[in-house]
């Protein structure tokens, strides 16, 4: 077995309330649905399938995402054009989605906007444009 070879399949991200991120991934950020059932929804997020997870017994109910704990620190989406960047943090403002604008990654010097879900995960929208094949 080579685990270098085997592609992600899915994320799975617990949250504290499930028809609020469902509202969130779904109706905000347009994420499609491909599947709900209960305690359970799976959305398609650029061909990567993240199922959401509403919490258990086991949940502690102050629980939150915290970025510097020992495990996920964020999920990254690579958005390959500028102004789909800005159309992006036009609409992270619009719904009042807390984020740091658009800012400059000091290692890539990349453009990218962090924001956060309802329960605090910290995702990105990460410039990566694609190589011109023009020749």
């Amino acid at each position: 077995m080579h685990p270098t070879s085997y592609p992600l399949g899915h994320l799975a991200l617990r949250v504290s309330n499930l028809a609020r991120a469902k509202s969130f991934y779904v109706d905000t950020l347009h994420f499609p649905l491909l599947l709900e059932i209960p305690g359970r929804i799976l959305v398609n997020v650029q061909g990567l399938a993240i199922a959401l997870i509403g919490d258990d017994a086991h949940t502690a109910p102050e629980d939150r995402f915290d970025p510097y704990r020992i495990g996920l620190d964020h999920l990254a989406l690579a958005i390959s054009d500028k102004e789909d960047l800005n159309s992006l943090l036009q609409t992270l403002n619009q719904h009042n989605i807390p984020n740091h604008g658009i800012e400059e990654d000091q290692m890539t010097h990349t453009s990218y906007i962090s924001f956060y879900d309802p329960d605090g995960i910290a995702w990105e929208f990460y410039l990566t444009p694609q190589p011109n094949t023009a020749r």
